[in-house]
């Protein structure tokens, strides 16, 4: 299973920055890796391990913000396509390859 993590979070004064920015980093604590800006997401063995930590993390959610879990299987996320523009310098297997992770599905 995966769990892909959408948010919007305001960021329009310096308190809901550093909230916006917990989050994130919680995410990131937690073995999310960031897809694209304000979408992370993670694999996990089972659904139940992953509403598990999906009710944690919620308990940290900012004021005024959204935030969405989605539970795709791995037939699922294989079936992703990902496309670059022309000007497009990086993606997330050379991201992964760069911060020394491993992608195991």
């Amino acid at each position: 299973m995966w769990i892909i993590c959408m948010f919007d979070i305001p960021v329009r004064t310096r308190t809901e920055m550093r909230k916006a920015t917990r989050f994130r980093n919680l995410l990131l604590d937690d073995g999310f890796v960031m897809k694209q800006f304000s979408v992370y997401i993670k694999p996990v063995k089972s659904l139940s391990v992953g509403q598990t930590i999906t009710k944690r993390l919620a308990k940290f959610i900012p004021d005024n913000s959204m935030v969405s879990f989605f539970y795709i299987t791995d037939k699922q996320y294989l079936m992703t396509e990902n496309y670059m523009g022309k000007n497009f310098t990086e993606n997330e297997e050379e991201t992964r390859e760069k911060n020394g992770q491993l992608l195991l599905f």
